[in-house]
């Protein structure tokens, strides 16, 4: 579970940017908080979810695509030629100091192993990895297991690594842990996929996302693994349960036209080949008279609606991580896109919900639908707020750490985040935009 996650320098996160999982000492909600004991016996209250609010441009899409850089990072450099550009690294560029500066990134986190970490990455896009770092926590205080900057190691904990050799150099464009997750060591392997496959980060809206979504889902659905095949036949049901009209579904073999280049009029359809492949299928009562008398059977992709596309494949990859031994972490920007606020209400509720999230899964997500801003469900520490000041840089702060008046876990935090009490709302006054009307002042004269 996480922690704690950091950002320096990433698009328009320029300053320390912090988004913690810490649930504050407040009462309430309480099966909202994950009580989680490390190995050396601390213990945490882990929130099981976080949503972050804010107008657009004002940095909320930058920290999940923070998180999804860093996870990147891990998951691929090992494969990293010397001589490549490190273009994930987006510094801040509206600043001649932070542009040339080194993003960073650090995961404070409970591994599958209970084991507490806290792994720091600083990297440029030239210069590759200037810093790495990985501490652990055996006893109350941390013990640091490697510490490298740039190509040289600092120093490296012998008792952790053993009889292990340790290389005399690094590929400054590779991350160590990366390296040693596809070493063939398990305790490394299992520390690497921790991150990789024990978090995902996704934004739904972005083009070639679904794409992306959907074809994980169709892996899920091809395997025979008693797992899969639960989280499959979860999935199904939440689908017939969704009001759509669908009583089935399943992947079944297809015959897909391929059309040609052609100059043919585009009322025309020209096709010069075909191929076969799988496709999602949804199974429809047919009726006659207000009586079943058939089934009919559509091509999800061609016949089926923008919001069932969206459901199944989020639906798969939250049910995924609700199914995780060690409970999946996922990152999801807007997690409103082409669907209900009701169902996303249903889908964010599956993690607070005990009994659906045995394993405590973690949900953190974007968005701009208000209505999911209830006393109900969320706490004040759970709510996050992203601003852009004049500078173009983003202020990421939580509802549990403003100073207002009346500040409660029972007010209605849609209302007051509507009214501008919270922040992070965008500065419109349409009409005077609208009509180029310019401010007057009280003596009748234009405003300068």
């Amino acid at each position: 579970m996480i922690i704690q996650f950091v950002v320096k320098n990433f698009r328009s996160l320029k300053d320390e940017t912090i988004l913690s999982l810490e649930a504050s000492g407040a009462k309430g909600k309480s099966d909202n908080i994950a009580e989680v004991q490390t190995k050396n016996g601390k213990k945490f209250r882990l929130l099981k979810t976080a949503v972050i609010y804010g107008p657009n441009a004002s940095g909320k899409s930058n920290i999940i695509r923070a998180y999804w850089a860093f996870r990147q990072m891990v998951a691929t450099s090992f494969r990293n030629d010397v001589n490549e550009d490190l273009n994930i690294a987006e510094p801040f560029e509206l600043d001649a100091k932070s542009s040339n500066a080194p993003t960073e990134f650090t995961l404070n986190f409970v591994a599958s192993d209970q084991q507490q970490y806290i792994y720091h990455i600083s990297f440029s896009k030239y210069d590759g990895v200037l810093e790495e770092y990985l501490k652990y926590y055996p006893e109350n205080s941390s013990k640091l297991i490697f510490r490298r900057r740039g190509r040289k190691f600092v120093s490296v904990n012998d008792t952790v690594f053993k009889s292990k050799n340790i290389p005399d150099t690094l590929n400054p464009k590779r991350l160590f842990l990366s390296e040693l997750g596809n070493s063939g060591d398990v305790y490394w392997e299992n520390l690497r996929n921790d991150i990789v496959l024990g978090t995902n980060a996704l934004n739904s809206s972005v083009n070639g996302m679904q794409n992306y979504i959907i074809y994980h889902t169709k892996r899920l659905f091809e395997r025979t693994d008693p797992n899969s095949q639960a989280i499959k036949e979860s999935v199904i049901r939440l689908i017939q349960l969704s009001d759509l009209g669908i009583k089935g579904l399943d992947l079944a073999e297809a015959e897909i036209l391929l059309k040609a280049n052609s100059n043919v009029n585009d009322f025309e359809d020209v096709y010069k080949e075909s191929k076969k492949e799988k496709r999602f299928k949804t199974f429809h009562d047919v009726f006659d008279d207000g009586k079943r008398i058939d089934t009919k059977t559509f091509d999800l992709v061609n016949q089926g609606s923008a919001g069932t596309f969206a459901l199944l494949g989020l639906a798969t990859e939250i049910i995924s991580a609700l199914h995780s031994v060690s409970g999946k972490v996922l990152w999801i920007d807007e997690i409103d896109n082409s669907l209900h606020p009701l169902m996303c209400r249903f889908l964010i509720n599956l993690f607070n919900h005990p009994v659906s999230n045995p394993n405590n899964a973690q949900l953190i997500f974007a968005t701009h639908e208000s209505t999911l801003l209830d006393k109900n469900m969320f706490r004040k520490d759970q709510i996050w707020i992203t601003s852009k000041d004049k500078f173009g840089e983003t202020k990421l702060y939580s509802v549990h750490d403003l100073d207002i008046e009346g500040l409660r876990d029972d007010i209605p935090f849609d209302k007051w985040y509507l009214s501008g009490k919270f922040g992070g709302l965008p500065k419109i006054n349409e009409m005077d935009f609208i009509f180029k009307r310019k401010e007057i002042t009280a003596n009748g004269q234009e405003k300068k």
